[in-house]
């Protein structure tokens, strides 16, 4: 048998034992996927979690391509920061164009359809993809404590490999899980959560997921922003008091966007994750997993609001590729005015305030 011969003899191999591990899987998960058994949702939940995920779904594909379009098409908007954006956009673009949009199919069509071949695919990219908003999270707050607490350490670097190294690692490391997964063994049609789970043999394979993908880069985020809150505690007075008043403040503002994004990720995989947990003989009513579901799905459409109510850079470009920049120049001139207002009284206050201390005799006087 000459060598070519034995390689294909090989691969027809391989894909026979990937084939029949996928019919075995599906056979022992009651490969119809039916929804209509007892323990799964009733019709009524799973009507009402499609209607409002496919809303979310809609506003958040919309809010995604426009916030990546305005931002890769405005020179004023090209910057490291944004950068990010863009990148955690195109995560979430391809979070609800995939694993969102199947799961929704499965909810109208009340059952899975599509066999385990590609609910365990959907498996693997909803690992990948969360594991990759998360590091980008993680590694944006070394970024964001790097800026705010070590500024002259911050100019001397170069931003562009920080930016290509983020960039990278946030979608390698995820990436390695799914490579060197079993493919094709690996997950089990659960008709109570409407959705394929990780056999309870690969247990070990979940928590290091749990580790490296969730509490890792969450422990980075939480460890950098208590440490930009000490500096900011710290120095705040005396930054005030300087020209750097305006950047600072900006530089805040962008910080605390990231930790809003870091948030709802955390509100769309923690409640499923903590229930999941808790519940591990799968007790809890299914109508309730299909609550959480859909507060997931919420959760991963609501970063485009983010990006537009705390830039308002990027929610001024928007309203203008709408049409609506009247609108938004009237809200931004609105909260200038609040916001001068806020400085006059705190000024009055401490003019009013100040000479009442200066007149008050000390104790050596009296």
């Amino acid at each position: 048998m000459t060598p070519s011969n034995f390689s294909v003899i090989h691969t027809l191999e391989y894909i026979t034992n990937f084939s029949t591990n996928i019919s075995r899987n599906m056979i022992a998960s009651n490969s119809s996927g039916n929804v209509d058994s007892q323990d799964s949702p009733s019709a009524s939940a799973l009507r009402i979690g499609a209607v409002v995920m496919s809303l979310a779904l809609l506003w958040g594909l919309f809010g995604n391509i426009l916030t990546s379009c305005v931002i890769l098409r405005n020179k004023d908007l090209k910057s490291m920061t944004n950068v990010f954006i863009v990148s955690l956009c195109i995560n979430d673009i391809l979070n609800l164009g995939i694993n969102n949009m199947i799961v929704l199919i499965s909810y109208f069509t009340m059952e899975w359809t599509m066999g385990l071949a590609v609910c365990e695919l959907v498996m693997h990219f909803t690992v990948l993809l969360m594991g990759s908003s998360l590091w980008h999270t993680g590694l944006i707050s070394i970024h964001r404590l790097i800026v705010v607490c070590f500024n002259n350490f911050y100019k001397k670097i170069s931003k562009r490999s920080y930016l290509v190294f983020v960039l990278s690692f946030a979608r390698i490391v995820p990436l390695m899980f799914m490579v060197t997964a079993p493919l094709g063994r690996m997950s089990k049609f659960e008709p109570k959560l409407v959705r394929c789970i990780a056999r309870k043999e690969f247990a070990l394979y979940t928590m290091l997921v749990s580790i490296t993908l969730q509490m890792l880069p969450s422990i980075i985020l939480i460890v950098c922003y208590i440490a930009i809150f000490i500096k900011v505690f710290r120095s705040s007075s005396a930054i005030r008091a300087t020209r750097k008043r305006e950047w600072f403040r900006r530089e805040i503002q962008v910080t605390k966007m990231f930790g809003m994004v870091f948030l709802l990720i955390i509100l769309g995989y923690l409640p499923y994750g903590i229930v999941r947990f808790i519940d591990r003989r799968l007790e809890f009513s299914a109508d309730f997993y299909v609550g959480v579901t859909v507060l997931y799905a919420v959760a991963n459409s609501c970063n485009p609001i983010i990006y537009g109510v705390m830039d308002r850079k990027i929610r001024r470009y928007c309203f203008r590729a709408l049409g609506l920049e009247n609108m938004c120049m009237t809200s931004d001139q609105d909260k200038k005015r609040s916001m001068r207002a806020t400085e006059a009284e705190a000024t009055e206050t401490m003019a009013i305030t100040i000479p009442a201390r200066q007149a008050t005799p000390s104790p050596s006087r009296l």
